[in-house]
């Protein structure tokens, strides 16, 4: 397993609240493990969970939808049917980044040429990122 960490540990580590990740083994976003004595234990894998977690918060993506991402990283199948329901997901985030977009829009056309440019400048390595990750896969 690795090191483990007691919750408070994690929370100190990956610099999460401990009612935070509580909640998430609740709604099953994490999975501890439990010691005799009861007490929950997280594996590091947990710390890349979470690191995943926060990172699709930020695109506002709700937290059952981000469960479900995280249950087909896990996975680490080949097989056709989960790559599928992979692909299905991302093209579900595309959604959510789309309308994120159109949203968006109005406001940064309401911006001057000197604000727009910083905001694009925050966005653009990002983007282009993402950009070239799309086309790798769907290439």
């Amino acid at each position: 397993m690795g090191k483990a960490y007691r919750i408070g540990e994690l929370a100190e580590v990956t610099n999460v609240s401990k009612r935070t990740i509580d909640y998430y083994s609740q709604i099953g976003l994490l999975q501890p493990l439990r010691t005799d004595s009861n007490y929950r234990l997280y594996d590091e894998e947990t710390i890349h969970v979470l690191g995943l977690i926060e990172h699709y918060k930020k695109l506002n993506m709700p937290l059952h939808e981000i469960k479900s991402v995280i249950e087909l990283v896990k996975l680490k199948s080949t097989e056709n049917e989960q790559v599928e329901k992979y692909v299905d997901q991302i093209a579900e985030i595309m959604k959510h980044l789309e309308a994120e977009i159109k949203e968006i829009k109005p406001i940064m056309e309401s911006l001057n040429d000197k604000q727009r440019e910083l905001l694009l400048n925050k966005v653009s390595p990002q983007g282009m990122t993402l950009a070239h990750s799309l086309l790798l896969l769907f290439g």
